[in-house]
Order: C-alpha cells, then structure tokens, then sequence
C-alpha cells in the first residue's frame, strides 16, 4: 500500500535500482492512477498499486516518441518489480499494466506531448500526464464503477464542468454505449454539472 508520494518514490526509485543491478532496461514508463496523482502532488488517498499504461517508445515511422502498448509488461521489469515486492512487503503486482487496453480506442488528443518526465534513477524514467488529462481518465473510471475513489480523485484534482464534459466525450470514445451513457449523464450530475450532462445527453 503507497500512503503518500515517499512511499511511491521509494519504491520507484529501488525498482530503478533493481534494473541497474541486472543490467536491465533502461525504461520509460507511463504512469496514471490514483500513483500519479501522488507523485504530481494532486491527490493524497492511498494507492495500492501503480498502473502503467505503456511504455515510450518510437512510432512506425520513427518520427515522433509514442505511447506503446506492453501487456504485460516486459519480463525484465517484471522481475526487478518483484524485487521490490520482496524488499518492500507490497503486493507482487504492485506495478501493473492494468490499464493498458486504454490504448486501444486511443488516448485524448495531444497527449504524448503533455507528458511530463520524472527521473528515479539511471534505469527509470515515469512520464505523468498533464492534469486535463487525468481527469478524462478518472471520468471514465468513475463512470464505470461509481462513487468511491475515482470521483474522489476528481475532487481532488478539481475539475470543473468544462473539465468534466471533455472528459466524458473522450470516455465516449472508448465505450460508445448507450448504458456507458447513461452512467456518464448520472456522473455529470452528481458533481451538479446539469448543464454537462444535457449536452452529452443529447451529443
């Protein structure tokens, strides 16, 4: 369990650690959920794993630096992760790439270029995104699942309805449903965005 940042940066920062001492990687991953939110200091609830939704990497054609899909996630990272598990007392899929079908609809416009790079070490680098961001992610979990810990990440990151409503299209985009809709019509509505919702509603 990650109860603040320290915890996240520990772990993060020993698993860079694990995969220099195997002449492993080295890695850049893309970091989000409740961990993320941790690490760029805009939510504090605990967390009990770190979702990755992909690696960098280069695209087809070489020209520009991409999200890639790895699930799961490469054997070497996999291993060093278990380490850390051992070291650290935490659960042995505390790194994940849960998230990574994400990418199958594909992420919200101009993503990749909002990323923002922290290091942890020679073998680790965690790229986060840009809060707009973030809140499409949380829009489509919350909506998904219910009130708890998604909408509390909305909270906290204070999304406004404008906010909201661009999150839900692009939650639209990854679950074109017409009880994905309904869920996305009721989240608007609980964080009193009335407006929002019509919108959507009648998109």
């Amino acid at each position: 369990m990650f109860d603040q940042r320290q915890t996240v940066d520990r772990a993060l920062s020993l698993l860079s650690a694990a995969l220099e001492a195997s002449a492993s990687g080295p890695y850049e991953i893309i970091v989000i959920g409740g961990a993320a939110l941790s690490i760029l200091g805009l939510g504090v609830r605990p967390t009990k794993d770190i979702d990755v939704l992909g690696l960098r990497g280069m695209s087809a054609d070489s020209r520009e630096l991409v999200v890639v899909k790895h699930k799961p996630l490469p054997a070497p990272l996999l291993g060093a992760a278990a380490q850390v598990a051992d070291a650290l007392g935490l659960d042995r899929e505390w790194l994940n790439a849960g998230p990574a079908d994400l990418l199958d609809q594909g992420l919200p416009e101009g993503f990749e270029q909002r990323l923002k790079a922290e290091s942890y070490g020679a073998r680790l680098t965690v790229w986060l995104p840009a809060r707009q961001d973030l809140i499409c992610f949380k829009a489509y979990a919350a909506a998904d699942t219910g009130i708890g810990r998604h909408t509390e990440d909305l909270l906290a990151l204070q999304a406004s309805c404008d906010e909201l409503l661009a999150g839900a299209l692009w939650a639209r985009s990854q679950d074109p449903s017409e009880a994905f809709l309904e869920m996305l019509v009721g989240l608007l509505r609980y964080f009193g965005c009335d407006d929002a919702a019509e919108a959507i509603g009648h998109g």
